[in-house]
């Protein structure tokens, strides 16, 4: 008699139940997509890391060999704090050299991580001067730079030579790395020197195992250390990534040859030789040294350079008027308008801009040539580089 109002009245309670769990529900998942958009950083529900992710890391480099989980979570973050703001400019910079740069660290057997030393150094700008007279993308001195048999003369700065300057560099980072037995040692013998480490590790010992606040070294070196290293992690975990370098060729040119001149007529963008030829310190080589020229051209370029070039080395150098009268022309290459006409008989006083111009090799050996325009002012240019050496 009375089972029907008790069915009732547990049937309410039992709905009555069930709301409430899926309101909780509810609650706690809105929390949880609020909390995600909140964030601001990802487009998608974030996931989280596998426990065992950094043991992969470091087993996968032996740059972090021996490093705690701990030590690689900060380094990791203060090389992101310091270099993620600039990394697009540093990738930019990057696809000028990398290329010459990767091929010559096969070449030598050193690991491609070593491509991390450079951001820290130099940002990718082979152009920068630091303080101390260093340059290059390894930021090399003069004395270390002839240690490493990296050759300078009064036509090419070797330190600014990108196969030149990173086979001395990695040969010689690799040789700390067989003398001191793991990376941090390492890039601390290419920073402070080999000889100073060795005098901090008789006095104290250490081992990537000991923790790299421990390391018994200047903080400076430290810091450098750190930030190398943490890029190497940034870039292995796919944080920070480089962009495919310019796929050149390089050509063989015989001198003299006018750089800017081959640059206007192939219509090539601004200053796009220097770009993939830092170690130029000429834009004209005039005077028949050296014989021969190589250069890095963008493929995309070739065909459109290779038309400006002549066959084969000639007593003359054609260049093209601009306009000028045919008295500007010849005290610009410090001749005579006669000595012009005898070798040019068909042109006037003021050649139309486009004509072609000859003018003897013998003429040009008294010529100035200009300066590479990319390696002007360098020292007092703003360029963003964290650290630079301190020897």
């Amino acid at each position: 008699m009375h089972t029907q109002p008790l069915n009732r009245t547990l049937s309410r309670t039992l709905l009555f139940l069930l709301s409430l769990t899926l309101i909780s529900c509810a609650q706690s998942q809105n929390s949880e997509w609020s909390s995600f958009w909140e964030s601001g950083k990802q487009s998608e529900p974030v996931q989280q890391e596998s426990p065992d992710k950094h043991a992969h890391t470091v087993q996968s480099t032996p740059f972090l060999a021996g490093l705690s989980e701990s030590d690689i979570g900060k380094i990791k973050q203060e090389a992101w704090r310091e270099y993620g703001r600039h990394w697009r400019g540093v990738s930019t910079r990057s696809r000028y050299v990398r290329q010459p740069m990767l091929e010559t660290l096969d070449k030598v057997g050193a690991p491609r991580e070593l491509q991390m030393v450079p951001v820290v150094e130099s940002s990718y700008n082979p152009y920068v001067i630091s303080s101390v007279g260093a340059t290059g993308l390894w930021q090399l001195m003069p004395d270390t730079a002839n240690d490493m048999r990296v050759k300078s003369d009064k036509y090419f700065d070797g330190r600014r030579d990108i196969r030149s300057s990173t086979k001395g560099a990695a040969r010689y980072l690799t040789k700390q790395y067989r003398r001191f037995g793991n990376w941090p040692m390492a890039l601390a013998a290419y920073h402070l020197g080999p000889n100073a480490v060795q005098r901090r590790l008789n006095h104290r010992p250490w081992q990537p195992e000991d923790g790299l606040k421990k390391m018994p070294l200047p903080p400076i070196t430290k810091t450098y250390i750190r930030h190398i290293i943490g890029l190497i992690a940034l870039h292995e975990e796919g944080t920070i990534s480089f962009p495919e370098p310019y796929r050149t060729k390089t050509i063989k040119l015989q001198t003299p040859v006018d750089l800017a001149l081959l640059h206007q007529t192939s219509e090539l963008p601004e200053n796009q030789i220097f770009h993939f030829n830092p170690k130029l310190k000429l834009k004209q080589y005039y005077d028949g040294k050296p014989q021969t020229l190589y250069l890095r051209i963008s493929q995309s370029r070739l065909k459109k350079v290779r038309q400006n070039i002549p066959p084969e080395p000639s007593e003359y150098l054609t260049v093209v008027a601009k306009g000028e009268s045919l008295q500007s022309i010849s005290q610009r290459y410090k001749t005579s308008t006669y000595a012009l006409r005898a070798d040019n008989p068909d042109i006037g006083m003021r050649p139309e801009a486009g004509t072609r111009i000859r003018i003897p090799v013998k003429v040009l050996k008294r010529i100035n040539a200009d300066r590479n325009p990319l390696a002007r002012g360098e020292r007092e240019r703003e360029v963003e580089v964290a650290l630079n050496k301190i020897y």
